[in-house]
């Protein structure tokens, strides 16, 4: 048997892919969400920037520390007494572990405090199962299963294991990884919110200022009766990420999980790079926060709340960012407001996210506006609402955009028109981004946006009834994409 605090396999081969360069006590980054969130959870906890900062001797210290938690329930009869907050927590985080076995009605304090200890105490090296640990390949101290891996296999289910093999092996420090996570997570409806990252300092702030509130919260004990707001978690994330004072450079993904019996649930979705540092610059450039709460205005429905679906979509479908927009600008059209205001603080904004998160190339965004100021000059030589509501028909779903262009490519020839401009209403690389290019409905929602600013520009008012107007507001829905209603999930 190998000597198991080396780190080598039975083989005599080395465990560690670093090499050996990392201590068999130390804390390692590995390809796992969970445990490198864990990490920095102890880094916190160790009051150190990064878990490579984290001693032995620290590590020892935040492992007694989050067991200490875990004894504080030894007094609590159910979750919701004084001191039950982590009771509660273990039943979705460590089911029929030793913080709540099922006769912990039938043991005393000293017991279940006992138990508690052993589960959480480090294995001796004579006891190591001479493994590599299935995270870092360092030597592992001992077989793992649900209890302590989240979604894990029992170490009873010998047939997803290979030949005595009593589970997942892992290392003391990965393993501790593991106990720490939840502390950087949002504990919440049965279930646990991970912010993750692989951009370590955006991780590492994040994860610092979670288990702050967490401890509060498990100090103070949950809230009873809090029914969640819609999106949540997606809230949460887009507030973090806008608050954080420098460049994301990489994606933030949302993890939501429970490792109850009930319910074994793992889902993520992740806020691309470019579309973090773009709501990241919403709270950091002057211009663009001035516009984020009129963006925030626009993308809220009766039952959603404005920025809880703005943080929906961003996860998982941005282009209705811009859908929504046009659509409540369209919305708001009335005989006192031809142009709504908004128009012309949402533009710096609604165009740098077209630039950067829906990565729209500047000369065709360019192509666009130019396109628009053509069409605002001819459709503003009538004072008439009218050949505007046709515009928009046109170009909602299911209207014929290209017939449109086609009948009033002859009244651009034969009407006066500026001077510089061009001859063709629409020409071939317009209609390209317009009808051939993949994201021909995000070229047209773009379009409409740049024409209402054109026609604001101008000064144009029409001199309609309500009624023709309201034709307008009545094409708004359609003008925003499918309209959706949201609940937490």
């Amino acid at each position: 048997m190998p000597d198991p605090v080396a780190g080598l396999s039975p083989s005599g081969s080395r465990m560690d892919p670093t090499g050996g360069s990392a201590h068999p006590h130390s804390l390692v980054l590995t390809a796992s969400p969970l445990q490198r969130a864990g990490a920095f959870v102890l880094a916190a906890l160790a009051d150190v920037d990064h878990p490579c900062e984290v001693s032995d001797e620290a590590l020892a210290m935040a492992v007694d520390q989050m067991t200490s938690h875990l004894v504080k329930t030894v007094d609590a009869a159910k979750a919701a007494d004084p001191g039950g907050f982590w009771l509660g927590a273990s039943y979705l985080l460590w089911p029929n572990s030793k913080i709540n076995p099922t006769a912990r009605g039938k043991q005393s304090p000293a017991q279940r405090e006992a138990l508690i200890r052993e589960w959480r105490a480090r294995p001796e090296p004579a006891d190591w199962p001479g493994a590599p640990c299935a995270y870092c390949g360092r030597a592992a101290c001992g077989w793992y299963g649900k209890v302590d891996i989240p979604l894990g296999a029992s170490v009873a289910h010998r047939n997803t294991t290979a030949p005595g093999h009593a589970g997942t092996p892992l290392c003391y420090p990965c393993v501790a990884c593991l106990w720490a996570f939840p502390y950087g997570a949002s504990l919440s409806g049965g279930r646990a919110a991970l912010m993750h990252s692989w951009d370590d300092d955006f991780l590492a702030k994040m994860t610092a200022a979670t288990v702050d509130q967490t401890l509060r919260q498990a100090s103070a004990g949950a809230p009873k009766g809090a029914k969640p707001s819609p999106y949540a978690r997606e809230l949460w994330v887009l507030r973090a990420v806008r608050a954080y004072s420098r460049r994301i450079t990489s994606g933030v993904e949302l993890i939501v999980l429970s490792n109850s019996n009930k319910e074994q649930l793992f889902a993520a979705q992740e806020l691309s790079q470019p579309l973090a540092e773009w709501l990241r610059t919403t709270n950091k450039d002057a211009e663009r926060r001035a516009g984020y709460p009129v963006l925030v205005a626009t993308q809220g429905t009766k039952k959603v709340p404005g920025e809880a679906f703005l943080a929906k979509r961003a996860f998982t479908r941005p282009s209705q960012v811009l859908d929504f927009a046009v659509g409540h600008v369209l919305g708001r059209i009335s005989a006192a407001a031809p142009i709504p205001a908004e128009t012309t603080v949402l533009a710096p904004l609604l165009y740098s996210y077209c630039r950067e998160v829906l990565t729209m190339d500047d000369k065709d965004v360019e192509r666009i506006k130019e396109l628009a100021r053509r069409l605002a000059a001819l459709l503003g030589q009538d004072s008439r609402p009218g050949p505007f509501r046709d515009f928009i028909r046109a170009n909602s779903k299911g209207g014929n955009l290209y017939g449109w262009f086609r009948s009033k490519g002859v009244d651009w020839l034969l009407f006066p028109r500026p001077k510089d401009t061009s001859p063709v209403l629409l020409p071939v690389q317009e209609y390209r981004l317009l009808f051939e290019d993949e994201r021909s409905w995000s070229w047209r929602r773009l379009l409409v946006f740049a024409v209402l600013e054109a026609l604001a520009e101008a000064g144009w008012e029409p001199k309609g009834s309500q009624e023709e107007l309201q034709e307008i507001k009545d094409l708004a829905d359609a003008a925003g994409g499918d309209q959706e209603e949201g609940t937490e999930q």
